[in-house]
């Protein structure tokens, strides 16, 4: 297993190495990165691997700004002594999130957390999943279904059975047609382009499944109210400048 640290304390580093190595003995470690500049050098050429072990507060910045900027081709496990960084550690791809000082259990639970996902994912849909993540294509749309980080769980949705997607709190979750609720990490453009063309946007916060609605009706100044065949607690409209398009889409 190829691995990656970025940690700016080399006790820690040291600390996080050997442990690894204990717990993983195939464990090979590619690079170790102590600063958010120097990672984003190293990523721009570097060969894939297959896991990432971050710090979050780096002596320039957070390790965010590095995926901000080369978007992962791995899972990665966020490292910190604080935790308030966790929702967001999720929307960067994160597979994990340990907080300091870390013990071999919780490096344990995350290393066969790792292994579930190899195992309930074969590596063409692992390819899949990192490539999307670092080239952000239209290709995303050959996909059926969405992994969900939930929990300790992974869980694959298919495409089909989400009834929305919406962002609430800078979050963006997606709904599904028996109303369950699931934090993804992806942005709404880049579900847009995932979704297909059974998906509309309808708004800035919402992105909607055809057969999720069940009617609309026309409100104050032209605007679409629409009403789901899923509990939503918040009204959606269609804007008069998406009118006709939406009328178009929602005939196929």
């Amino acid at each position: 297993m190829r691995t990656i640290i970025i940690e700016d304390e080399d006790l820690t580093a040291e600390d996080l190495c050997s442990t690894l190595k204990r717990l993983e003995p195939n464990m090979q470690l590619s690079a170790r990165l102590t600063s958010v500049r120097e990672a984003i050098t190293y990523f721009k050429t570097a060969q894939p691997v297959d896991l990432i072990f971050s710090d979050i507060q780096l002596g320039d910045g957070e390790s965010f700004d590095i995926f901000k900027t080369i978007p992962p081709t791995a899972p990665i496990v966020f490292c910190t002594a604080y935790n308030q960084y966790m929702m967001e550690a999720f929307q960067h791809f994160g597979l994990d999130y340990i907080l300091k000082p870390f013990s071999d259990e919780s490096i344990h639970k995350t290393l066969e957390k790792y292994r579930l996902l190899r195992q309930t994912f074969n590596k063409t849909t692992l390819d899949l999943v990192h490539s999307v993540s670092n080239t952000h294509k239209i290709t995303e749309r050959t996909k059926k279904s969405l992994v969900v980080i939930h929990g300790d769980k992974i869980i694959p949705i298919q495409i089909a059975d989400i009834a929305l997607c919406y962002i609430e709190f800078d979050n963006v979750f997606v709904k599904t047609h028996s109303g369950k609720e699931y934090l993804i990490n992806k942005s709404l453009e880049e579900m847009e382009h995932l979704l297909g063309d059974d998906f509309f946007r309808v708004n800035r916060q919402h992105i909607l499944n055809r057969v999720a609605i069940a009617f609309a009706n026309l409100g104050l100044s032209r605007k679409l109210v629409l009403n789901l065949r899923v509990n939503h607690s918040i009204k959606i409209s269609v804007s008069k400048e998406k009118y006709h398009a939406f009328i178009q889409w929602l005939e196929g």
